[in-house]
């Protein structure tokens, strides 16, 4: 075992609290947008939701490092290949596994049962860092589970898969800030990350653009498949955020957001898309299909 590895756990929550209090202090002092919601009521549903997404890990008691650890002992995995050199092994593990987790995302968007464990996360009134630590317990244990088997079919080396989840952990927050960047240096800086603008369409409250900007670390794969948007259309400052029909104090109860998969798509006035091939739908003929889009079971 690799010396570092000893440290994993410490050097992840040593980034947790860095980033986290780098992102609150940027959030603090430059704001996009007021926050309309209770923060510490809705800080501390967060906050519980995250607690409980951390107990649901022990169904999944291994880590990603420790996953490509295993494989680059073994005969198997994508890139466990000895004709492939290192640099070009970490390089196409940091590529491949950002895809994973980009179309882990697509899916719970595109099937039903995933999206109603999906929406806790997008039910949000608010937008800033904390909405990172919004996701049902249901939805850390299969992003999690899913992404190990990714992991062991790829076999990167291990301190790529260490160093990517470390980056991710980071990103998220940033990700999630309710904060801008400059226009002219954020235009260039989505080319390479999702920045906080791009990914704040994604929580629009408007079904069209909530299927957009899927994206966690790279912008990318978003403008492969056609998923991507470049702005929403009423502004980063009037946009609204979470979802239609669940913005009053249920979208802040942790009881209610753990029962919220258990409820009907309609009472939540939002579907997801149907499940239809890559590319999406263009943006200009959204408004009239989405219309026709019936709420699945």
């Amino acid at each position: 075992m690799p010396n570092w590895l000893q440290f994993e756990r410490e050097l992840h929550w040593g980034v947790f609290i860095a980033a986290f209090l780098a992102i609150g202090l940027w959030e603090t002092y430059r704001p996009l947008r007021p926050l309309i919601a209770s923060n510490t009521k809705r800080w501390a549903g967060h906050i519980v939701l995250a607690a409980f997404g951390n107990v649901t890990m022990f169904l999944t008691p291994i880590s990603a490092t420790a996953v490509a650890l295993l494989a680059q002992h073994s005969s198997y995995g994508l890139l466990n290949r000895s004709v492939i050199p290192y640099w070009l092994q970490v390089c196409l593990a940091i590529v491949l596994l950002d895809l994973v987790r980009w179309f882990q995302h697509l899916c719970f968007h595109r099937f039903g049962f995933l999206w109603r464990i999906h929406r806790v996360h997008h039910a949000d009134p608010d937008y800033d860092l904390t909405t990172t630590l919004r996701f049902h317990p249901a939805e850390s244990f299969l992003t999690q589970g899913t992404y190990l088997l990714a992991v062991l079919a790829i076999a990167p080396p291990p301190a790529a898969a260490f160093g990517i989840e470390l980056a991710l952990l980071a990103q998220n927050f940033f990700g999630h800030a309710n904060t801008t960047i400059p226009e002219r240096i954020e235009r260039r800086l989505r080319k390479l990350i999702v920045t906080p603008d791009m990914h704040r369409i994604h929580h629009s409250d408007e079904i069209g653009e909530q299927n957009r900007n899927y994206g966690t670390m790279f912008p990318w794969w978003d403008r492969l498949f056609g998923t991507y948007l470049d702005q929403p259309r009423q502004g980063y400052q009037q946009m609204g955020i979470g979802l239609k029909g669940y913005k009053d104090g249920r979208c802040l109860s942790i009881v209610q957001m753990l029962l919220l998969p258990l409820q009907s798509a309609a009472t939540t006035d939002e579907t997801p898309l149907p499940r239809s091939p890559m590319p999406a739908v263009p943006v200009e003929f959204e408004s009239s299909t989405l219309q026709q889009v019936k709420s699945e079971p």
